[in-house]
């Protein structure tokens, strides 16, 4: 089974908006997080809007 991943602009405006909060709360010099308990939620978050993204293909 193929999967593909499809534009869907909402997905992907919450993808951006999600995925710079996320960057933003990861102290890379330290390699920790400010709050992460945050940043758990971010994650979630971010995964759940790219598999918005991600269809299976349909076979004919």
């Amino acid at each position: 089974m193929k999967y593909k991943i499809v534009p869907n602009i909402i997905a992907v405006i919450l993808a951006l908006i999600i995925g710079v909060a996320l960057f933003k709360q990861i102290d890379f010099q330290n390699m920790t997080v400010e709050k992460p308990v945050l940043a758990l939620v971010y994650l979630i978050g971010f995964l759940i809007s790219i598999g918005f993204m991600i269809k299976k293909t349909k076979n004919k």
